[in-house]
């Protein structure tokens, strides 16, 4: 809505101390609740951008107006691209195992930062059956 609105959508950064950083300003997504998508025991499990992964593919299937039925749920599927995702747990989980050992790294470290991740949570959750891909470059 911003863009159709002429709003720009960059700004300060705001989720991290930027004191040491060149780039100070950035575009981010102000005022998303991932509990709009999913329940909130899931968003524990999973990094900000599989979130932000799975808020957009709901909205993209709903924008499409397709409903899945069990006589296309095996032809639709989910592609997925990133450049990367999941940096900032995992730079967590290292500082912590780095400090504290390995038994106090969550058992979803490697789940919650992988991108795939967001196409097996679209599938599941939307009883898609088709090809499942996910691409990073």
């Amino acid at each position: 809505q911003g863009l159709l609105n002429g709003q720009s959508g960059i700004g300060p950064i705001t989720h991290f101390d930027t004191t040491d950083f060149g780039t100070k300003f950035a575009g981010l997504i102000k005022d998303f609740d991932a509990t709009d998508y999913m329940a909130k025991k899931d968003t524990k499990k999973m990094d900000l951008f599989i979130q932000y992964g799975i808020a957009a593919g709901l909205q993209a299937l709903d924008d499409s107006g397709l409903e899945i039925t069990e006589q296309n749920a095996d032809r639709v599927g989910v592609a997925v691209g990133s450049g990367i995702g999941g940096l900032s747990l995992i730079e967590e989980n290292h500082e912590k195992l780095l400090n504290v050992g390995p038994r106090k790294l969550s058992p979803f470290h490697v789940p919650s930062t992988i991108i795939n991740m967001i196409s097996g949570h679209l599938s599941i959750m939307k009883g898609l059956r088709g090809p499942n891909i996910s691409i990073v470059t």
